[in-house]
């Protein structure tokens, strides 16, 4: 019985300590995403601004140009655009969703603002809400970096003491 015991106990805190991992890992990879999706944006921009080009080839170049999942987003952004029948609302979430993006409410929703109504006004306009949407991306991904390396800790030792916790309510 007691070999039992010290499996059931060797489960609970193994499993405890691996959702404090993933939730150190989806830190982790949200932050990455938020750089990248900088990156593409910054591209984005200069692609828009120096050669006019139309929303689908840039979505199109932008993928092209990064890697991951924000390829992904770039790539099915661009699609979803390219079908007539699609409004363009919602898009971008749809989008995020099946590329399987990680970020915060903040960058989705200033995404949204500027891809569901992207082509709807004039180049001056677009230029600026992609450089407010940048300056979103930027101040989410500084201020998640300053905090990672806490967070990261928090979250896997909170996974390992609601282990010991469960573990100690159990024997």
């Amino acid at each position: 019985m007691d070999i039992v015991k010290l499996a059931a106990s060797g489960m609970i805190l193994t499993s405890s300590a691996w959702v404090g991992l993933q939730a150190a890992l989806r830190l982790r990879r949200t932050e990455e995403q938020l750089r990248l999706l900088r990156a593409a944006l910054e591209r984005f921009a200069g692609q828009m601004q120096y050669s006019g080009t139309h929303f689908v080839p840039l979505c199109e170049q932008t993928a092209k140009a990064v890697r991951g999942s924000v390829w992904t987003f770039f790539s099915l952004l661009g699609q979803e655009a390219a079908l007539p029948d699609r409004a363009p609302i919602g898009r971008t979430r749809r989008a995020a969703e099946e590329a399987g993006l990680v970020l915060p409410d903040s960058a989705l929703a200033a995404l949204e603002r500027l891809f569901d109504d992207f082509g709807q006004t004039d180049l001056d306009s677009q230029v600026s809400q992609l450089r407010l949407t940048t300056e979103e991306i930027i101040r989410l991904s500084d201020e998640l970096r300053v905090q990672m390396k806490g967070k990261c800790r928090s979250y896997a030792l909170l996974g390992l003491t609601t282990g010991a916790a469960v573990l100690v309510l159990v024997l």
